[in-house]
């Protein structure tokens, strides 16, 4: 189990980046839940200092991961599409850390995140996967893990320290196919619901057949699936400590974005900024960093580049949007600024019919606000109304006030350090098919 997190450190740390693809914050036990899905990184919570109101920069994987890289916003490096590249006048949290002597790898069973689109930016060795024989659609955790412990054995020959490792795993992304013991746990028989047609139906986008017994089985299979990254979470970290690997190593557990049942009349993700789908868990642990502390200020993605840009002494980036978390971090409990607001993104993907719900929202405090396709602002109090059912009630325009003014204002700061336009490279035909058989319509 890891321990590090209690231990001096002698030397720049190693930095392991797990990143659990579309995995709800309200599914851990640390955030609330309470099936007993993530026993793992619920002990994992234990021994990290937990931000309970962290979000992503955006709904899905695509702009979502390449702002964690960057530290910057969707409307800036302007990656939301199939065929968007992340430009190399962006930097990246890789390429720093490389400047600062880490040697960097990364594994990703997203096969959407390749080095010709961009995301391979700054690593001297960058794997997408591709599924497995029996499951074509997704790599499952188990490939993930091989491939990482490959590159940290190195054939005989480990990659020197400090290392920085960044993993993504895929197990809560449609389709849920969990492994039949967890499937008899936490989604047993469905009682003549056929789980690979609402499957399909999720993945083409098409859901209005879907009825609600369809959809809690689906829930049900999420919930299993999840359950199957948190074991396989807690073999791999039983691996990296045999191999000291996190004797000396900040660790962060977050996700890209979450996955709507039916909340607000939809599934999947990527096509609103509710919480159910930008909400994420966001756990970090290490040496000096405070074991059990629970941080309840909105906090974006977007500040952990930045975060560990400064865990590894190296100078800020002046192109990161980000903040440093790490004075909340500390464990001797410094004082620590005052919370800031928190962005959210959803930018247009140039199909013909625009999909999307929502443009763009911000977050302060308890307080939310967010900008339809088209109508009038939404304003939430997240305090009195958690699951957004109740847009601009007299308690919401009174926590909101003033908030669609501050999200035009950022919305114009940000537009003035953006890139100019979208760098596109070509997206083969099998690669296409493969994201479409993720569900992604984008």
């Amino acid at each position: 189990m890891f321990t590090s997190c209690t231990r001096p450190r002698a030397a720049p740390p190693d930095i392991v980046v797990i990143v659990v693809d579309t995995l709800r914050a309200d599914r851990l036990g640390a955030y609330g839940n309470a099936r007993g899905l993530t026993p793992f990184l619920d002990q994992f919570a234990r021994r990290a200092t937990r931000f309970t109101n962290a979000y992503a920069a955006s709904s899905w994987t695509v702009p979502s991961v390449a702002s964690l890289f960057t530290a910057r916003y969707p409307s800036q490096h302007l990656v939301n599409t199939f065929d968007t590249k992340l430009v190399d006048s962006e930097v990246t949290l890789a390429e720093r850390l490389t400047a600062q002597g880490y040697a960097t790898g990364g594994v990703t069973a997203n096969l959407r995140l390749t080095a010709p689109l961009g995301f391979g930016q700054g690593f001297a060795y960058w794997q997408p996967l591709l599924g497995s024989v029996g499951s074509p659609s997704k790599a499952r955790g188990r490939l993930v893990r091989a491939r990482a412990l490959a590159w940290l054995d190195g054939d005989g020959k480990p990659p020197p320290r400090p290392r920085f490792l960044y993993l993504q795993f895929m197990e809560p992304h449609p389709p849920f196919e969990p492994p039949a013991a967890l499937r008899a746990r936490f989604a047993p028989d469905p009682h003549g619901i056929d789980a690979a047609e609402a499957n399909r139906q999720v993945l083409s986008g098409d859901f209005t057949d879907v009825d609600e017994a369809q959809v809690r089985y689906l829930a049900q299979l999420y919930d299993a699936e999840v359950a199957a990254v948190d074991a396989e979470l807690r073999t791999l970290f039983d691996a990296l400590q045999a191999r000291g690997a996190l004797d000396n190593a900040v660790v962060v557990i977050t996700a890209d974005h979450g996955e709507e049942f039916r909340e607000h009349g939809g599934l999947a993700h990527g096509l609103t900024l509710y919480n159910e789908v930008v909400h994420v868990p966001l756990l970090i642990a290490g040496p000096g960093i405070a074991a059990g502390r629970v941080i309840d200020m909105p906090v974006s993605l977007v500040d952990v580049a930045p975060t560990l840009l400064a865990i590894a002494g190296a100078a800020p980036e002046p192109r990161f949007e980000g903040r440093s978390l790490l004075p909340w971090l500390r464990a001797d409990g410094a004082a620590a600024p005052q919370s800031s607001d928190v962005l959210l993104q959803l930018l247009p993907d140039g199909s013909l019919v625009d999909l999307h719900r929502h443009r763009a929202g911000l977050v302060r405090q308890s307080a939310k606000v967010l900008v339809p396709l088209s109508g009038d602002l939404q304003h939430y109090d997240l305090a009195t109304d958690p699951g957004e059912q109740q847009p601009n009630s007299d308690a919401a325009r009174t926590s909101a006030a003033g908030l669609g003014d501050a999200l035009q204002a950022a919305t114009q700061r940000l537009a003035a350090h953006a890139q100019d336009a979208p760098a596109r490279a070509p997206v083969d035909a099998a690669t296409r098919e493969r994201l479409r058989a993720l569900g992604y319509q984008h």
